[in-house]
């Protein structure tokens, strides 16, 4: 909290025992409202840490020992001590809840922090540059609660080019999220492997889910391969079709024959394509093209790819950097800014030598 919110705040506290105290002193009666004056107390115990609502306690016992000075003139008897124990024991358990409340926020937002380290280790930042591809990619959350869902994406490189993978996992939550895990961790071990085709890389994350998830449990994913040279291999386990963006062309969805989803015994077809320098390929989610106004009319991917086309002054990472944060803030204004589903995105651009030999000198 900013510090001239808290300081308003304490403020207010310590002046609502100043006012109620002006209010009973000026209505001239001899009843001393102790409950009035343990108001500020409370509600600093609701902000401030045990220190800050003792300080207001003070001030609400001093209240009450004022009032019952001048106002009833029975401090020094039985009746007016037990108001004052009485108005110290009230304000006391506001210092002692302040206590209690300050620990449970500091636990949770331990607890917050390393779950954050967590989440992160399961979706690692992807490289600006790997193999000789530059990648952007965005991760949405529809959980407030979570960094991470159940959606996932990942990229390694092997000798033959970079591998990668984007999927989503079946359902929401923390299941979502462990099957994500298991995904990960099985790919990040079978990818490297030289002997490892795109087919097999595929039949071995199939089998990882498969041992570990229910019945109902599936991941649909792409899973791709690109070398040095535009070679593009691209196994589709029941997921929606990446698309290659090409300049002067209209986005053109890839593949046509998915198998399965992971998890329910995979047949991968491994179909194969090229990428022309400057050519850019989208991976994304469900998430994206299923997103819904409030009319319920979807959002328009395909369409709104062509933000992502490649065009004179937009090449390179910085013009695909600005490409993509375009179209994510398009299906935000779709959606009114609330995201009811997660979403990963994947932008991979196969940059024209000329282009790549200026980066790396520039590096």
């Amino acid at each position: 909290m900013r510090s001239p919110r808290r300081a308003w705040l304490l403020t207010a506290a310590l002046g609502s025992v100043v006012l109620i105290t002006l209010v009973q002193d000026g209505l001239g009666s001899r009843l001393v409202v102790v409950p009035w004056l343990a108001i500020g107390p409370f509600a600093a115990s609701l902000v401030f840490r045990w220190w800050t609502t003792l300080l207001v306690s003070v001030v609400s016992v001093g209240a009450v020992v004022l009032l019952s000075g001048t106002l009833v003139g029975d401090l020094d008897t039985h009746q007016g001590m037990i108001r004052v124990a009485g108005s110290t024991a009230l304000v006391g358990f506001a210092v002692v809840s302040a206590e209690i409340r300050t620990r449970r926020e500091d636990h949770i937002r331990r607890v917050t922090e390393v779950a954050a380290v967590a989440q992160a280790t399961i979706i690692h930042p992807v490289p600006a540059t790997v193999g000789g591809l530059n990648l952007h990619s965005r991760y949405v959350s529809a959980s407030a609660e979570a960094l991470v869902g159940g959606d996932l994406y990942d990229v390694v490189a092997v000798d033959s080019g970079v591998r990668l993978l984007l999927g989503d996992a079946r359902g929401k939550g923390l299941e979502a999220v462990h099957t994500a895990a298991a995904v990960l961790s099985a790919f990040r071990a079978a990818a490297p492997r030289p002997e490892v085709d795109l087919g097999e890389l595929a039949r071995r994350v199939d089998a990882a889910i498969a041992a570990r998830a229910r019945d109902e449990d599936f991941v649909t994913a792409v899973l791709a391969e690109i070398g040095p040279d535009g070679a593009l291999t691209l196994v589709n386990c029941g997921h929606p079709e990446p698309l290659r963006l090409t300049a002067g062309s209209a986005p053109e969805p890839l593949g046509s024959r998915p198998t399965v989803p992971l998890g329910l015994g995979v047949d991968p077809e491994p179909e194969r394509f090229v990428l022309a320098p400057g050519d850019r390929l989208l991976l994304y989610t469900d998430g994206l093209p299923e997103a819904r106004d409030r009319s319920g009319e979807f959002y328009d991917l395909v369409q709104a790819a062509t933000l992502l086309t490649p065009r004179p002054g937009s090449s390179g990472p910085a013009g695909a950097e600005h490409a993509l944060d375009e179209l994510m803030a398009t299906v935000t204004d779709h959606v009114g800014g609330l995201l009811t589903d997660d979403v990963a995105v994947l932008l991979v651009e196969l940059p024209h030598p000329t282009l790549s030999a200026t980066s790396a000198t520039a590096s």
